[in-house]
C-alpha cells in the first residue's frame, strides 16, 4: 500500500507503477528487454554463416586431393620400386649369362649360333607370299623394286606361285602396275631414271603369264563364251578386270600411236603393251601388223616362255606369222616361227625360197635402173647379202632348237649376218643386215 496525499492506494494501482517504474515488487523477477537488430547487424549475420560453411567445403576438397595425390605418388613409388628391382635383377643375371658364356667351349658356342641362325627371319619367298595373299600392291612393287637389280631371277622362280595365293591375281596385278602406261616414250628409254619402276611393272605381267595353266584358261574361255550365249545379259564375275585392262590397252596403243607408230617404240613400252594384251585379252581394234610390230620391237624371245602361256596371243601366232609374210618380211616371219616353236605349221625352206624370190626380182629391177658402175654394184652386193642371210638362217634351222639357239646368240654377240633377234632391240629396228637388205633391194 502507498500514500498519495493521504491516502491510502493499493499497490496494484498502475499510476503508481508507471510513476515507479524502477522499483521492483518483492518476489519479481526483472523484465526481459527486447531489443530489435538493425537491418546491418542482420546483414552481417547472414553473410558470415555461407562463407564459413564454404571455407570448410574448401578445406574438404583439398583434403580429398592431398589424399588422391599422396595415393598416386604411393603407387608411382612402388612401381619405381618395382622397376629398379627389375633392373637389378637383369643386370645380374645377364652378369651371370655372360659369365657362363665366356665358359663355354668352341662345342656350345657353334650351337648358340645355330640356334641364333634357326631364329632368323623368314626367308624372302614367304615375303612375296604374304604381300600376294594380302593383296597389297604397293608393298609388292616396293619389295621388288629394292630387289629386282639383284635378284631379278629368283623374282621370277617365285612370284609366280606367290600370285596364286592372291584372292582375285588378275585384279591384283592390274593393280600393281597401275597406270604407267600413260606416261610418254621418254619414261622407257634407257637413261630414264623411271626405268627400274617399270621394269616391276613389266616383270609383274611376265609372272602372272607364268602362272598361268593353258589348259585351264582355255577351258575358262569355252565356259565363259557358253555361258554368254546361255543368258547374255548375265554379267560374268571377271568381265570388269577385262574391261579395265582392254581400256588400258587401248589408252597405251593410243599413246604409242600419238608418238609416232608402234614400229618405232621403245623396247620397253612394246614389251609392256604386248605382255598386257597377252595376259588379259587382244582388243579387236589391234591387227595383226600391230602385234607383229609389238612382237619384233619388244624383243619377244626374251619373253617367249610366258607368252607361249597365253590363252589370247598363241592362237594369233599363226595369223602374225601369214601377215607379215604377205608384207614380204619373210625373214622376221621365220623368227618368229623359231621363237614361239611353231616350226610344225611353217617350213623355214619354203619361206627361204620365197626370201631369194623377191629378192632376185628386186635385184633384177634394181639392176635395169642402175645406169652407172657404182649402182650396179651395190644392187650386187645387197643380192649378195641376201643369199649369205639365207644361208646363216637356213643353216641355223637345221640344228637342234638348244644349238640353233646358240649359234643366234653367238651371231647376235658379234654382229655377223643373221643375228635375227638383236633387230628387235634397236632403238629403231632398222639397224640390221637384214633391214638393211630389205630395204634396198625393195622389199617392204
Amino acid at each position: 500500500m502507498a500514500v498519495r496525499n493521504g491516502s491510502l492506494i493499493p499497490a496494484h494501482d498502475p499510476s503508481t507503477r508507471e510513476n515507479q517504474p524502477s522499483i521492483l515488487r518483492s518476489g519479481e523477477l526483472p523484465a526481459t528487454v527486447k531489443t530489435v537488430p538493425t537491418n546491418n547487424e542482420i546483414t552481417i549475420e547472414q553473410s558470415n554463416h555461407p562463407q564459413f560453411l564454404k571455407s570448410i567445403d574448401d578445406l574438404t576438397a583439398f583434403s580429398a586431393a592431398v589424399n588422391t595425390f599422396k595415393r598416386h605418388y604411393d603407387d608411382l613409388q612402388s612401381h619405381m620400386d618395382y622397376i629398379n628391382t627389375a633392373i637389378d635383377s637383369n643386370l645380374k643375371s645377364k652378369a651371370i649369362a655372360a659369365a657362363a658364356a665366356e665358359s663355354r667351349n668352341d662345342a656350345s658356342v657353334e650351337t648358340a649360333t645355330a640356334a641364333v641362325a634357326s631364329q632368323s627371319p623368314p626367308p624372302a619367298e614367304k615375303e612375296v607370299e604374304r604381300l600376294c595373299e594380302l593383296m597389297c600392291s604397293k608393298g609388292l612393287r616396293r619389295y621388288m623394286y629394292s630387289n629386282i637389280s639383284d635378284r631379278r631371277a629368283k623374282l621370277i622362280e617365285e612370284l609366280p606361285a606367290a600370285l596364286k595365293l592372291a584372292k582375285e591375281p588378275a585384279k591384283f596385278v592390274l593393280e600393281c602396275i597401275g597406270k604407267f602406261y600413260l606416261q610418254g616414250r621418254k619414261a622407257y628409254a634407257s637413261d630414264s631414271h623411271m626405268i627400274p619402276a617399270r621394269q616391276v611393272s613389266l616383270l609383274i605381267l611376265e609372272c602372272y603369264l607364268l602362272m598361268l595353266d593353258p589348259a585351264r584358261q582355255v577351258s575358262l574361255l569355252i565356259l565363259e563364251c557358253y555361258l554368254l550365249m546361255l543368258d547374255p545379259k548375265k554379267p560374268i564375275d571377271s568381265s570388269s578386270i577385262k574391261d579395265e585392262a582392254e581400256a588400258a590397252a587401248v589408252a597405251w596403243k593410243k599413246r604409242m600411236m600419238n608418238e609416232g607408230r608402234l614400229a618405232a617404240a621403245e623396247a620397253m613400252d612394246a614389251k609392256g603393251l604386248l605382255l598386257l594384251i597377252s595376259c588379259f585379252g587382244i582388243p579387236s581394234s589391234f591387227t595383226s601388223m600391230d602385234l607383229f610390230d609389238l612382237v619384233r620391237k619388244s624383243g619377244a624371245a626374251e619373253i617367249a616362255a610366258a607368252l607361249k602361256r597365253s590363252p589370247f596371243f598363241v592362237p594369233m601366232m599363226s595369223g602374225i606369222v601369214d601377215s607379215s609374210i604377205k608384207r614380204g618380211k619373210h625373214i622376221e616371219a621365220l623368227e618368229m616361227v623359231y621363237t614361239f616353236g611353231i616350226e610344225d605349221r611353217f617350213s623355214a625352206s619354203s619361206l627361204l625360197s620365197s626370201f631369194l624370190r623377191m629378192s632376185k626380182e628386186s635385184f633384177e629391177k634394181a639392176k635395169q635402173k642402175a645406169q652407172a658402175p657404182i649402182a650396179f654394184r651395190e644392187a650386187n652386193q645387197k643380192f649378195f647379202s641376201c643369199v649369205v642371210i639365207s644361208g646363216e638362217v637356213f643353216g641355223g634351222s637345221q640344228l637342234r632348237p638348244r644349238e640353233r639357239s646358240t649359234r643366234v646368240a653367238d651371231q647376235r654377240a658379234n654382229g655377223q649376218p643373221g643375228e635375227r633377234h638383236s633387230s628387235a632391240r634397236q632403238t629403231d629396228g632398222r639397224g640390221s643386215k637384214i633391214h638393211q637388205v630389205n630395204r634396198g633391194s625393195g622389199i617392204v
